[in-house]
């Protein structure tokens, strides 16, 4: 059954397009390894923009709790505060290191200037900016998501997500600190961040996984229908 998350469909080919294209460009030397990593660290900040979008758009469709116009700048301060304390953790661990020169981890301004010209980091960013897009048309706005989630919910979606990506990206950055095989660790790290995606589109479009997986976690005290909705809502 697991053997159907790699296989190429039209729900993971965002997924597929992302790895074939990210190991093209570094096999033809457009993009340096420590690039790519930067580059995933990256989108988190266009995961939570798009994230905000969605919010809003829900909340046309819901009537929410808490007015949208108190929800989207709390979760604006929180996610932004959340990758700030990621950001500052990564600058400690750069600055020792020849990638880059960094001076002052809490210079996050500065930093992510300097970050923003690296080598071939436009077209990471376009990259990834494109896929982001993407799939917040196809995966969200055409199926109408914004009907089955209210803002609330769609508010705390990308932490699993990104707290997957960022733990991938701090390990790779050892291993290119405390090792010359840097490509190695770009290729790594495309290869998890891609494992990552399939999985949780197979979550989402597979229904005989998903079943499984509610099975395992089923406790008896949350219902199975609402064990489905979270992972659901949380593998968007």
């Amino acid at each position: 059954m697991y053997s159907i998350i790699f296989r190429p469909n039209r729900y993971n080919s965002f997924a597929w397009t992302n790895i074939i294209a990210l190991l093209l460009l570094l096999y033809f030397g457009k993009i340096e390894p420590y690039t790519v990593l930067f580059g995933y660290f990256l989108e988190t900040i266009i995961i939570g923009v798009f994230n905000t979008f969605k919010m809003y758009v829900s909340s046309r469709h819901h009537k929410s709790e808490k007015s949208i116009a108190f929800l989207i700048p709390f979760f604006i301060i929180h996610y932004g505060f959340f990758i700030a304390v990621q950001s500052i953790f990564v600058f400690v661990l750069m600055g020792d290191s020849d990638v880059i020169s960094i001076k002052e981890p809490f210079h996050l301004i500065t930093n992510y200037g300097i970050v923003f010209k690296l080598e071939g980091i436009e077209y990471i960013m376009g990259l990834l900016f494109t896929t982001q897009l993407a799939k917040y048309i196809f995966d969200f706005i055409l199926p109408k998501k914004y009907l089955q989630f209210t803002p609330e919910e769609i508010m705390f979606k990308p932490y699993v997500r990104i707290l997957i990506q960022q733990f991938a990206v701090i390990l790779a950055m050892f291993f290119i600190m405390f090792s010359n095989a840097d490509v190695m660790a770009a290729i790594l790290l495309i290869l998890i961040r891609a494992a990552v995606d399939f999985f949780l589109v197979a979550i989402r479009e597979n229904e005989a996984l998903l079943d499984r997986i509610v099975d395992k976690m089923y406790d008896g005290k949350t219902s199975k229908e609402e064990l489905r909705k979270q992972l659901i809502l949380y593998s968007e």
